[in-house]
């Protein structure tokens, strides 16, 4: 469960920059917030949205988080000499210089002095360059107090880093230390080198909360679900029937491939992998089928690959947003609206904010689509924008900055008309008259 995530200097991002998802102290839309149950943390919310034009820096604020989660994963296996992925703000020489700052807080079941799970605050941080690792730090909050697990600083004067380590924090800590180069992340060291107490910490941050950037992704998540059991596909029918997809059954039959034709000069074992290759290929691109019924009440079978795009795409996330809703994870997704129909935005965000989310999963994402602005979908806190200075860096701030009336402002009306900001804005164009000339 993510409370917030903060970045510096990556990017178009030049200066902090904080997306929240704490709510604020409106209790409007009950559904659309939870209680994390961690102590001392406030409320949380199930969904946030970000808009803003073209090149305001919407996606980079998800490139940011991507760029932290990456960063840690690849550390503990990362060669010496290969830099770190980051990328400063390159429009201001001070910060073209200067490393990038990542900060994060989210929710952890992390085991109680009396050995039960306890969802838990944790604080995780970093300060990065493309050699090394300028600062790090760790911050848990078991009983709602902060406990320091530990920080670490690059002293340029010795070329070694300054430690501060807490006696909450157990295990092999100074051969944990030893092992981490100055171009690795300590947390990612401790978790690859079996500390109980970071391995949670760790798992949270690299494999619950899944990052989407492209338009698609590939089905095998959702086809591996339908094949499970009956159970679930059963569930993940109901789900797309739930989003105007009126399929009656979901089947998977393997093509008939002719490898007849392969040349009798390749050597058998090429020809063998050759055609596993495709034979892999083919079966994973035409082996299912949607069964719909027909004026008669019989069976008939549509090939998914000559479904529209938006089915395409819906089948596709099907099975990640399931997946995510079951384990209770942070989904993050740019340009959400991309090859579906304003309605099915709707529809998904609809479906993270309802008591259906029983394990309180979230959702954040960036689109262009307006809909989701209308009244009885998002809570005022749950709407952000992004919106590009004239130094050309990004700033991030909540509908919430402008205090809007719950009831007698028209929040799609208002942001379509550049209240809010985060809108291109248009010059007029004319062409030189040498574009005429023959």
């Amino acid at each position: 469960m993510l409370i917030q995530f903060s970045v510096e200097n990556y990017r178009s991002i030049k200066q902090e920059q904080t997306l929240s998802l704490v709510r604020d102290s409106g209790k409007e839309m009950p559904d659309n917030y939870f209680d994390s149950n961690a102590p001392a943390t406030l409320s949380l919310l199930k969904s946030v949205v970000i808009y803003g034009a073209n090149t305001s820096g919407k996606s980079n604020v998800i490139k940011a988080l991507h760029s932290m989660i990456q960063i840690l994963s690849d550390s503990f296996n990362k060669k010496e000499k290969e830099p770190i992925r980051t990328e400063s703000f390159l429009f201001d020489e001070t910060y073209k210089n200067n490393p990038t700052h990542y900060d994060i807080s989210l929710v952890v079941d992390l085991l109680n002095d009396e050995g039960s799970l306890q969802p838990t605050r944790v604080d995780y941080g970093f300060i990065a360059d493309n050699k090394k690792i300028h600062e790090e730090w760790l911050s848990v909050y078991p009983k709602g107090r902060e406990q320091n697990w530990y920080s670490r600083e690059y002293n340029q004067q010795t070329e070694s880093y300054d430690w501060k380590m807490s006696d909450y924090f157990k295990g092999e800590r100074v051969s944990w230390r030893n092992q981490t180069r100055p171009d690795q992340l300590f947390l990612s060291s401790a978790a690859h080198l079996n500390s109980e107490q970071i391995k949670p910490i760790f798992h949270s941050l690299i494999n619950r909360i899944p990052i989407i950037s492209t338009d698609r992704i590939s089905n095998e998540m959702a086809k591996k679900q339908c094949k499970k059991s009956e159970k679930d596909k059963k569930i993940m029918i109901q789900l797309l029937r739930s989003a105007g997809i009126e399929l009656d059954d979901i089947v998977f039959e393997k093509p008939k491939v002719n490898f007849e034709e392969l040349s009798d000069d390749i050597p058998d074992f090429i020809k063998e992998e050759i055609l596993q290759d495709l034979q892999q290929r083919i079966i994973a691109q035409h082996e299912t089928f949607f069964v719909y019924l027909d004026n008669e009440n019989k069976p008939q079978k549509i090939n998914l690959r000559d479904e529209s795009d938006g089915t395409q795409k819906l089948f596709e996330f099907s099975g990640l947003i399931l997946a995510v809703l079951h384990n209770g994870d942070t989904l993050v997704i740019d340009e959400l609206n991309k090859s579906l129909h304003p309605d099915l935005v709707r529809f998904l965000v609809k479906l993270f904010n309802s008591s259906i989310n029983q394990r309180n999963a979230q959702l954040i994402f960036t689109t262009h689509e307006t809909s989701v602005l209308r009244k009885n979908l998002l809570r005022r806190d749950q709407i952000w924008f992004c919106e590009k200075n004239k130094d050309r860096s990004t700033t991030l701030y909540p509908l919430t900055d402008f205090k809007p009336h719950i009831n007698r402002e028209d929040i799609e009306e208002y942001y379509l008309s550049g209240k809010y900001g985060a809108k291109p804005i248009f010059q007029d164009f004319n062409f030189p008259f040498s574009f005429w000339e023959d």
